[in-house]
């Protein structure tokens, strides 16, 4: 066979693979959710709505806010993120990742989190940490900067 023929029997049987799922993939027979419920988090931030943000936090999420508080762990740190929540007033929230990596089972994103309360606007970096449990995403680490 020339290089000709070889060259296209390779393009034949690369076209004829394509959108075929793995093996692994198709064994899977917890559903996943394909892409992490940042807007879900951010509307429940400001909504106040504990319930969901209970969900979307894994039960060791750390919390680290900027100094001079510090970071939480845990419990304390879902209780903290709550509390930030009900206080904060904001009439909007929205994460903005500019940088999204995986790095094992966790989906790891950097990027912007605004911040609108009647006509201000702020922001500040955050570094975010998804991991999927039982088919769901759920937040394992967040630190920000200070919001500016």
């Amino acid at each position: 066979m020339g290089p000709e023929a070889r060259f296209g029997f390779l393009l034949v049987l690369l076209a004829s693979t394509a959108g075929v799922a793995s093996p692994s993939a198709a064994q899977e027979s917890t559903p996943r959710q394909s892409h992490p419920p940042r807007w879900q988090v951010a509307a429940a931030f400001v909504k106040g709505d504990s319930a969901t943000l209970r969900r979307f936090l894994a039960p060791d999420v750390m919390i680290w806010p900027p100094a001079p508080d510090t970071a939480r762990r845990g419990s304390a740190a879902i209780t903290y993120f709550l509390g930030l929540s009900l206080a904060s007033r904001v009439s909007r929230s929205e994460f903005r990742p500019k940088v999204v990596n995986t790095d094992g089972a966790y989906l790891i994103e950097d990027g912007i989190w605004t911040f609108t309360h009647g006509r201000t606007r702020v922001s500040a970096r955050y570094d975010l940490r998804w991991r999927q449990t039982g088919g769901r995403w759920q937040v394992s680490f967040l630190k920000w900067e200070l919001f500016r």
